[in-house]
C-alpha cells in the first residue's frame, strides 16, 4: 500500500506587480512626455539617428516644453513630427 501522510504540493505562484517604466534620473522631468510620444523607455542617450526616435531624450524635452506651453491635439502632432525630422 501506499505512504500516509500528506501530499506537498507546490505553493501558488506570487502575483508580479506591473513595474512602471526605467527611467534614468536625469531624465526623470521628462517622464510625463512619454505618453505624447509613445515611447515606451526613455534613452539615456540621443543617438542623433534620422528621424529621431521617439524615445530619444532630446524629443521628450521638446514634447515636455510644448506640453507645459499648452499645446495640444493637431498643433501638438504637428510639433512633434517637426520636431523628429529636425
Amino acid at each position: 500500500m501506499g505512504k500516509g501522510g500528506k501530499k506537498k504540493g507546490k505553493e501558488p505562484k506570487k502575483i508580479k506587480e506591473a513595474k512602471s517604466p526605467k527611467v534614468p534620473l536625469h531624465l526623470v522631468q521628462y517622464a510625463d512626455a512619454m505618453p505624447l510620444t509613445g515611447a515606451k523607455k526613455i534613452k539615456k542617450k540621443c543617438c542623433r539617428s534620422r528621424p529621431r526616435c521617439k524615445s530619444c531624450p532630446v524629443l521628450l524635452m521638446r514634447a515636455s516644453r510644448l506640453n507645459e506651453a499648452g499645446v495640444t491635439g493637431k498643433d501638438l502632432k504637428k510639433a512633434l513630427k517637426k520636431a523628429r525630422a529636425a
